[in-house]
């Protein structure tokens, strides 16, 4: 029974794989999918509101629109699949590109593609931080670091000084 429940497993871990490998292997067409498209849809109001600082609405959504939604989704499919220690630092490109293609979306805002750097800041922070995290649990694993001795060095320097 187990066998079987294993090699159930396994088939289930191959047909993911594949069909990941098949997306990744597929989506860099998408930059030539705008190509196959009518010409009556880039007419539509979604389509020239978002052109609006184009000439040419193709040209929008070739270059800026498919521009972040191809490697955004590269990106998320790179994150979920990655087993490295390191793996929280892909978000913070995933979210200079979500921040971006929501700034394309956001009519309000005359700019694309400036400020948002200062807006993935904490992003940074905090998966920059989640990956030491992860970083000191592994070589505290690998060397046998015990992690409370390291906090009573890191303790206040008062709380040394009056014992």
């Amino acid at each position: 029974m187990a066998t079987r429940n294993k090699s159930s497993k396994g088939k289930h871990a191959i047909a993911i794989g594949s069909a990941i490998a098949v997306i990744m292997a597929i989506l860099p067409y998408a930059f030539y999918y705008y190509e196959a498209l009518p010409d009556w849809l880039w007419e539509t109001s979604m389509f020239k509101r978002l052109s609006l600082s184009f000439a040419d609405n193709r040209l929008m959504a070739s270059w800026i629109l498919v521009q972040k939604i191809v490697p955004l989704i590269l990106l998320l499919i790179w994150f979920f699949t990655c087993k490295h220690w390191w793996y929280h630092t892909i978000i913070i490109p995933i979210s200079l590109y979500a921040f971006q293609l929501y700034n394309l979306f956001d009519f309000s805002t005359s700019y694309i593609d400036s400020g948002e750097l200062y807006f993935i800041v904490p992003v940074v922070i905090i998966s920059l931080s989640l990956s030491y995290l992860a970083r000191i649990k592994i070589f505290d694993k690998i060397h046998g670091i015990d992690i409370s001795e390291i906090e009573d060095g890191i303790k206040k320097p008062s709380d040394r000084w009056f014992k």
